[in-house]
């Protein structure tokens, strides 16, 4: 449900499911989902689950994209970022924090890594260029955390032109508050949030 104040607003419309989608696992990498490996870890065990699920629904379907957030050794490609948060300098490329979560069913047959630095998967990548050269028209999205990493890519995902559906149960965030009240945010401004459920049914739609 939108939030009412920005149904007010005008942030009264939804957009409509796509035929060609995308599934894009933004930062499920051990060192997000790990607590004992990495202080930036959080109990993601549920979403991560579900997004396993999804994925094995959704191969086939359209491109599925995994992004890795890390960095070279000397941390030079860091930018400005690691002034706000010091445990960045933990994920560097070629590490187990910056490997993905292995829960997911990663195929590197079939599927693709995104390697980023920054919070949007969009930001000094080739994801709208993949993107736009499989036609693609929408964009389910799983993976953490809900207030940054899927959030600045939800918004950059709409901007781009390619409408984001973030799925509740395969996103995470290290607070419940943080997850929710950016759940609500996408929802009523950048995107549509669904259920788990509601993304199988997308796909069994798609499948025909």
């Amino acid at each position: 449900m939108k939030d009412a104040q920005n149904v007010k607003c005008g942030f009264d419309r939804s957009v409509p499911v796509g035929r060609r989608p995308a599934l894009l696992v933004i930062d499920f990498q051990r060192g997000f989902t790990e607590p004992d490996l990495c202080p930036l870890a959080s109990d993601c065990s549920a979403a991560v689950d579900a997004t396993a699920q999804l994925i094995k629904d959704f191969r086939g379907l359209g491109p599925l994209i995994f992004t890795i957030n890390g960095y070279a050794e000397n941390l030079s490609d860091m930018g400005r970022w690691g002034e706000k948060c010091s445990s960045l300098a933990q994920l560097v490329r070629g590490t187990p924090p910056c490997e993905l979560d292995p829960r997911l069913g990663y195929s590197a047959e079939h599927d693709t890594i995104v390697q980023k630095t920054q919070a949007s998967a969009f930001f000094g990548t080739h994801l709208s260029g993949m993107l736009a050269a499989a036609g693609c028209d929408m964009l389910m999205i799983a993976g953490c955390t809900t207030s940054g990493c899927v959030r600045a890519s939800a918004n950059d995902a709409m901007a781009h032109g390619y409408p984001p559906f973030v799925v509740r149960d395969c996103v995470a965030d290290r607070t419940a508050a943080q997850h929710e009240s950016n759940l609500i945010d996408i929802h009523s401004k950048y995107g549509e949030v669904i259920t788990l459920d509601d993304a199988l049914s997308i796909t069994t739609d798609l499948r025909g």
